[in-house]
């Protein structure tokens, strides 16, 4: 204490602000000459997994009972395992009492309704929720006019009563300016809610669910987007019955990994045929035709796009395609069709290995030798080679360097931990490929 006690007084309340809050309360205790200057504090953290006197419940308590009632708190955050739940709200009150713009509860099990003033703070900009929350009820009053950004952090439930209005869809028409909502690992199944996603003022939306190797559901459901402001949407889910309503008329990049079920069943593995598929992804497909950037982020999604390959619309705004392939064997009877509906894609990427089979050609009938790439427009492609540049990695290279006749830059990517002499041997191979396009370079690079 004696270092700052001489320096002026806005001085010692900016080094104060910055403090982390267990030393932050433990100046509020020990330095009352302070207290005065600690009028606003940037970041307010309570973490029971730091080191602290006492039991977390009193520290916490003792620390909010020494601010100033004019001290104002920026940023709250409240983390712990639980057990806590009984002294919450009456923190959450005083603190919601400060103009907080930025609220975060990360807190496992706690079954208590949340107090009123969340979802009536005027100054709250941000808000994170999780662990294992569940919301019932929003007052017939709630308002957060200024709230930009909700994130909603593994297993958040809204279970309105039977006679109640849908709590999810209640606090959506309560954000008037949201422009950013974050769902992650949720059980939608154990939802009671409209299911429907409705935001004018929506921009970025990002869901994802909590994912099991054998799911059931016993029921039809539906899931619909009212979101005509959505720009950005990335979507990982069980593939439900049909979305009956998919506004999606500003999207300009897309992230979708669809799981497709079998008679409401998803086992964890690919499904070949259709005929016992429940889940169908038409109208989400057609809905995403405006999309400027489109990354499919894992394999089950391209059998989403194959079975139900009469819904892809012409991407006459598509120019960069992207697609992560974990599963070497698994076909891509989707890429042929996707491929001849961009007629102005640009840019090409796969993450992950490329697909072949074990035969003379290494090539797949699902990809018909890739004919289906002269008439791509493509200039700028990369790929990976998992297997370090396999004779069946090279022969599927050189398709793509031999039939795209309008590629500028192939980028061949390789692990780090390649020695020398097989990245000598790689460049050689590739410098010997035939290329359609005269114009074409080859650049090699070493990642991770």
């Amino acid at each position: 204490m004696d270092r700052i006690s001489g320096l002026p007084g806005d001085v010692i309340g900016i080094i104060v602000s910055f403090l982390p809050a267990n030393d932050a309360a433990r100046v509020l205790l020990l330095a009352r000459s302070f207290r005065h200057l600690y009028t606003i504090i940037p970041n307010l953290e309570f973490n029971d997994a730091l080191e602290f006197h006492g039991t977390f419940t009193d520290f916490v308590t003792q620390s909010l009972a020494q601010l100033e009632t004019t001290t104002l708190i920026r940023r709250f955050s409240l983390k712990s395992e639980g057990g806590i739940k009984s002294r919450i709200n009456h923190w959450l009150r005083d603190v919601l009492k400060r103009s907080v713009m930025d609220l975060e509860l990360d807190i496992y099990g706690y079954g208590s309704e949340l107090p009123s003033e969340i979802f009536t703070g005027n100054t709250v900009i941000k808000v994170k929720l999780g662990k294992e929350f569940e919301i019932s009820v929003i007052p017939k009053n709630a308002l957060l006019p200024s709230l930009e950004s909700l994130i909603l952090d593994t297993d958040v439930r809204f279970c309105a009563p039977d006679d109640g209005d849908c709590a999810f869809k209640a606090l959506l028409l309560a954000c008037p300016v949201l422009k950013e909502l974050i769902i992650k690992e949720m059980h939608w199944e154990k939802w009671n809610w409209s299911r429907l996603v409705s935001s004018q003022s929506l921009q970025r939306l990002t869901m994802s669910r909590i994912l099991f190797d054998d799911f059931i559901e016993d029921e039809a459901h539906t899931l619909s987007f009212d979101t005509p402001s959505l720009a950005y949407f990335e979507y990982c889910d069980v593939v439900p019955d049909a979305y009956p309503v998919v506004n999606f008329d500003s999207l300009v990049e897309a992230k979708l990994d669809l799981l497709v079920m079998e008679n409401r069943n998803w086992s964890g593995t690919f499904p070949y045929y259709s005929d016992n598929l429940s889940s169908n992804p038409r109208n989400l497909i057609e809905g995403i035709r405006n999309v400027k950037i489109l990354d499919l982020t894992s394999p089950f999604v391209f059998e989403a796009l194959y079975f139900f390959h009469d819904a892809i619309p012409v991407f006459r705004n598509l120019q960069h395609l992207s697609f992560t392939n974990d599963n070497i064997g698994l076909c891509w009877r989707f890429l042929p069709v996707l491929l001849d509906k961009t007629p102005n894609l640009k840019t090409l990427v796969i993450e992950g290995g490329l697909h072949y089979v074990e035969e003379p050609d290494y090539v797949c009938h699902c990809l018909l030798g890739y004919s289906f790439l002269l008439s791509c427009r493509v200039e700028v492609m990369e790929i990976t080679l998992w297997e370090h540049g396999t004779i069946e990695e090279l022969e599927q290279v050189k398709h793509f360097l031999g039939k795209l006749p309008c590629l500028e830059l192939l980028i061949v990517n390789t692990s780090r931990w390649v020695s020398d002499n097989e990245k000598l041997r790689i460049i050689k191979d590739l410098r010997r490929l035939p290329r359609a396009s005269p114009k074409c370079r080859v650049e090699f690079r070493c990642i991770v």
